[in-house]
């Protein structure tokens, strides 16, 4: 949930109703997708050396811990009655999180100010500016439009938060290849307080909403909704494009959730979140809600979250919360294994793993080369994904002596979900071969593997030859 700094927005009590209605009360149909693997099917050899716990921290983009930024258009403000400039929370939130290695903001854009009438073309090129600071920060943005953050406010109708989508639309197209560069993923945001989906003024059509806002984000850019009430109501023809964020992560079955764990929806919900971008955060600390740490892991591994809030229940106001705690508590490969929970052997010391260590290190995708075979004219390799979810909008590049080849085997990220490998061979006479993972949307934005090789020009030379 969300809250203004410094106290909760709404009590407990009031809370909970909200949920209470907010969710539950609509038939919930979420797609039949297959269950990914809970295991490795091939073990992973050192003939190409891996990358070790003890080499640091390798901080590739659109995944992992991320912060929380905030931009109230109409004013200089970064949430609506903070008093905080919106470019001094961001170099704030990059201050505080610097040695935690996040390269991803969620970033919300309040435009209540505007409700009842288009966002000035003055706010919306203000925007842009903000959108080209981060893009030159080299973060990449968790996106969600909002208008409330208290219940007694003014919010939109239907048809306000339509004409905006428009606006959103025209912007993005006018501003395209800045927007698809920075922008990671978008959140339905929109309705409700916080863009939550909840507790709006007025009554929302939901489906109109969902609509017009996949209508102004790019086909390439995943899309998210809270509940999965919302993801029930996405169109058959755009269901692909959206998965959840979970913003009530505390490790177990809670009635705030997204659904109970006896649900027979349930784990068709977890199976959708695997083919599909997933984010999550837990409660704030100062809340006070329990969190059960392993059962936390076993959500963010079930959900395939690809990156979660750092801000939320972690130090907040200089407090020891949640996430600073699990610096301390350990996981063992044996826990890992029998949890079936993905992990990278090589990032283990003395068998053993911090929760926050190997949640900064699998959310979202780690890729590891290994398996190097060479011989009669072919060359092969296997990539393994240790992470908790697929490389979205990274494409595969291999290339021998700085030319080009394609592997028998076309690339497909799906291929790489969740315990997921896959072996790429290819044609071979000798010389260095080279792995490029490039953003599709960003040309700039290239994987480093978890391996203990050179990465020169965004590629990753997995064979000197």
């Amino acid at each position: 949930m969300r809250k203004g700094r410094g106290k909760l927005c709404v009590s407990a009590a009031i809370l909970a109703a909200i949920l209470t209605s907010a969710v539950g009360c609509d038939k919930i149909d979420i797609k039949d997708y297959p269950a990914t693997a809970t295991s490795f099917e091939y073990a992973v050899d050192d003939s190409i050396p891996l990358y070790t716990s003890q080499m640091g921290y390798i901080a590739n983009q659109s995944r992992g811990f991320r912060g929380e930024t905030y931009i109230n258009l109409g004013t200089d403000e970064a949430y609506p009655g903070s008093g905080e400039n919106y470019y001094e929370r961001l170099e704030n939130q990059l201050a505080t999180y610097e040695d935690d290695g996040i390269t991803l903001l969620q970033l919300y854009v309040y435009i209540g100010n505007y409700c009842d009438t288009d966002i000035p073309a003055k706010e919306l090129e203000r925007l842009k500016e903000y959108f080209e600071k981060q893009k030159s920060e080299g973060v990449k943005v968790l996106l969600r439009f909002a208008y409330e953050t208290e219940a007694s406010e003014k919010g939109p109708r239907t048809k306000d938060i339509e004409r905006h989508c428009a606006q959103i639309k025209q912007f993005v197209s006018e501003n395209e290849e800045l927007f698809c560069s920075v922008v990671y993923a978008v959140q339905l945001g929109l309705i409700g307080l916080w863009g939550e989906g909840h507790t709006s003024i007025h009554n929302i059509d939901e489906k109109r909403v969902i609509v017009a806002l996949a209508d102004a984000i790019p086909e390439s850019i995943p899309l998210m909704v809270r509940t999965p009430e919302y993801l029930s109501k996405v169109p058959d023809e755009l269901e692909s494009r959206f998965g959840v964020h979970d913003d009530f992560l505390v490790g177990y079955d809670h009635e705030w959730g997204m659904m109970s764990w006896d649900d027979e929806n349930y784990q068709k919900l977890l199976n959708k979140c695997k083919y599909t971008v997933t984010d999550g955060e837990m409660p704030w600390g100062r809340a006070g809600e329990k969190i059960d740490v392993l059962g936390l892991v076993g959500q963010c591994v079930g959900y395939g979250l690809t990156s979660m809030s750092i801000e939320h229940n972690y130090k907040e106001d200089g407090n020891a919360y949640c996430l600073e705690q699990c610096k301390s508590i350990y996981l063992t490969a044996g826990e890992l294994e029998e949890h079936a929970f993905p992990y990278n052997p090589a990032l283990l010391a003395d068998g053993k793993i911090s929760v926050y260590d190997y949640l900064k290190y699998h959310l979202g995708y780690q890729l590891v080369a290994s398996n190097l075979t060479t011989g009669d004219g072919k060359a092969a390799f296997m990539i393994t994904n240790y992470g908790f979810a697929c490389p979205y909008n990274y494409e595969m590049e291999i290339y021998v002596d700085g030319r080009r080849v394609e592997p028998y085997t076309d690339y497909n990220r799906l291929d790489l979900t969740q315990f997921g490998q896959q072996i790429y061979e290819f044609d071979y006479d000798g010389g260095e071969i080279a792995v490029r993972f490039v953003n599709a949307r960003d040309d700039e934005d290239e994987i480093r593997l978890y391996n203990d090789v050179p990465f020169t020009d965004g590629r990753n030379v997995i064979f000197a030859g």
